[in-house]
């Protein structure tokens, strides 16, 4: 029987450009969660993420009262938090090289790889990094940067709503830490899985063999591109567009020659063609890269994933099992069984409780 157990830090606030969220933890263990308590605001449109750009929050005040709702329904009173960013709002580079045996030669190598992508200074930078393996005789590290102003500002807004942030993650690797325990089992060995977090503005696609990240790439489309394309499309606002996707359907539950000539297929057509595009990308440089010849399985996660019969024409494109994130952890929240939908949102909040 696996063992829950709770860490030093039992909050997480998830600070999505669709939605907030706030989940407070009851218990923790490879693939499954259990949660006290899961409240949700919509995110002001005065929040961004931005790599790129300093201090991107347009308007602290719609933030703040954002945030401060959900700290008051929670009933928080400056606990220590895990804040979540989108995978958007840090840069993050996967360098593989040979092995450095300092630690000022690792930095002065990341700060090197770094410099040719920032748009401002690197001293306007924090950076971070982690060796997480080797290929052959080289060494794989995740290294992430993000714009100091941006947190100073950002953790100033959450004080004053009444958090207290001990860090600041993005999502993608957090989805990492929710389903570690399958990307290292029996069943993925030797096996190449990608995993591919469908975001609301942006998409990351990262590639793992034997739980090893071997490839990582966050492009720009997301959920929200649909959305804009349909408002575009019938005239409607993006409230009701985001109603649509969900009442709607735009793909079909079985492939077929059919799903071509589905009208609202052909009205979201160029947008989809875009993002399997981006994550064909991401797949190809891996397969180059590493000498590979296929992939065996992805991996979906995020709000995207929950676009009704998504995976079927992924599956369909690459060729590959499509497997929702939800299949592969158990959440319950206040104890109720939580739905597919909410375990394949919840997903990033939900694997930083099981950070190291």
């Amino acid at each position: 029987m696996a063992k829950f157990r709770k860490p030093p830090i039992d909050l997480v606030l998830d600070l999505g450009t669709f939605e907030m969220r706030l989940l407070r933890l009851d218990s923790a263990s490879p693939g499954e969660v259990r949660l006290k308590s899961s409240l949700t605001v919509g995110s002001p449109k005065e929040f961004l993420a931005s790599t790129f750009i300093e201090f991107p929050i347009m308007d602290a005040q719609p933030v703040y009262k954002a945030v401060h709702s959900l700290v008051a329904d929670g009933k928080v009173s400056f606990d220590n938090s895990i804040i979540l960013i989108p995978d958007h709002g840090a840069l993050t580079n996967l360098m593989i090289s040979p092995p450095r045996y300092s630690k000022k030669e690792t930095e002065e190598a990341i700060r090197e790889d770094f410099s040719p992508i920032m748009p401002l200074p690197i001293e306007n930078w924090y950076i971070d990094h982690l060796a997480v393996g080797r290929w052959e005789d080289e060494e794989i590290t995740v290294a992430v940067a993000v714009l100091k102003n941006n947190v100073i500002e950002l953790g100033g807004i959450l004080q004053k709503a009444g958090v207290n942030p001990q860090c600041i993650d993005t999502n993608f690797f957090n989805v990492v830490n929710l389903i570690e325990h399958y990307l290292v089992s029996e069943e993925c060995k030797g096996k190449n899985v990608v995993l591919v977090h469908l975001g609301n503005e942006t998409t990351t696609v990262g590639v793992f063999r034997d739980g090893q990240i071997r490839t990582y790439l966050n492009r720009p489309i997301g959920g929200y591109d649909f959305t804009k394309q349909i408002s575009k499309h019938f005239q409607v606002p993006a409230a009701e567009a985001d109603q649509f996707k969900q009442n709607e359907i735009f793909f079909l539950p079985e492939a077929s020659p059919e799903q071509e000539g589905l009208y609202n297929f052909t009205v979201i057509k160029g947008v989809f063609s875009v993002l399997t595009r981006e994550i064909f990308g991401a797949i190809e440089n891996y397969l180059t890269r590493f000498r590979e010849f296929n992939i065996h399985e992805i991996v979906i996660s995020g709000g995207g994933a929950n676009f009704q019969n998504i995976g079927v024409i992924l599956a369909s494109n690459f060729n590959a099992k499509i497997k929702p994130i939800s299949e592969l952890y158990k959440l319950t929240v206040n104890g109720r069984t939580a739905e597919d939908h909410e375990r394949n949102t919840l997903a990033p909040a939900c694997g930083a409780f099981l950070r190291d």
